[in-house]
């Protein structure tokens, strides 16, 4: 014969202090991943605006961020200090208030999955007096190549532009081959919302999943972190690449 169930209810285990200890510091560590990964995401009315390209420059390229029919930049081939023995590439902006992300030396040379936004350097012009240095071809008793965008394939332009007078962030997807001779615009973009940063290579319809893997280079492989994990399959695929580019 069972006996009766008893009603009274079983005592409540205690939480160990140590296992207590690891739960709080684990609680307050996500805790703050997810603040910054709130304080990163753009607002609902942020929007990107891509236009993928497939243009081989002749003498020079214009490039109309928002597609309004005002010229933004141009890219374009000069003379250099020596004549005929001397090609350089620049990038210009063609509007007033407009600027090129620049490393001091010239135009930065980005990677896939920078962000371009308030706070960095741009600039409008350099020492050669037009646009903003990219790349320099010398030949005469011998040829040589100097630059950050000297023969480069799938790398990024950070643009600032204005739209109706407020400043917006945008990029340009550029490829520099054959000693200058082969310049190709194949895509850029532009962030919608007013003084909002972009992420060089992100468009409205792309993710890190399916671009080619030489757009995946990152200047610096860096750990899977709390706040990258949460990014989710984009930002798993960066991390992935960078750590395999870490290892060879």
């Amino acid at each position: 014969m069972s006996q009766p169930k008893s009603n009274s209810l079983r005592p409540k285990s205690s939480v160990t202090l140590n296992l207590e200890k690891k739960l709080t510091a684990y609680i307050a560590t996500a805790s703050a991943a997810g603040v910054g990964m709130a304080a990163l995401t753009p607002s609902a009315e942020a929007k990107v605006i891509y236009t993928p390209t497939n243009v081989v420059m002749t003498t020079s390229l214009p490039i109309d961020l928002n597609n309004d029919g005002i010229v933004d930049f141009s890219l374009a081939l000069f003379p250099g200090y020596n004549g005929a023995h001397r090609i350089l590439l620049d990038v210009t902006p063609q509007v007033a208030g407009n600027g090129v992300r620049s490393n001091g030396a010239g135009a930065a040379c980005g990677f896939f999955g920078v962000p371009v936004g308030p706070g960095e350097k741009f600039g409008t012009n350099s020492y050669y007096g037009h646009g903003v240095f990219m790349a320099g071809f010398f030949q005469y008793s011998h040829s040589s190549s100097n630059g950050a965008w000297a023969n480069v394939t799938n790398r990024y332009l950070g643009f600032k532009f204005l739209i109706n007078g407020q400043v917006h962030y945008g990029w340009a997807r550029v490829s520099v081959t054959n000693q200058l001779r082969t310049v190709i615009l194949s895509g850029y973009a532009y962030e919608t919302t007013p003084n909002t940063t972009i992420i060089e290579g992100h468009t409205h319809t792309t993710s890190a999943s399916n671009i080619a893997p030489s757009d995946l280079l990152a200047p610096n492989p860096q750990p899977a972190t709390l706040g990258m994990l949460a990014r989710g399959a984009d930002a798993l695929a960066l991390w992935r690449r960078e750590d395999d580019l870490a290892i060879q």
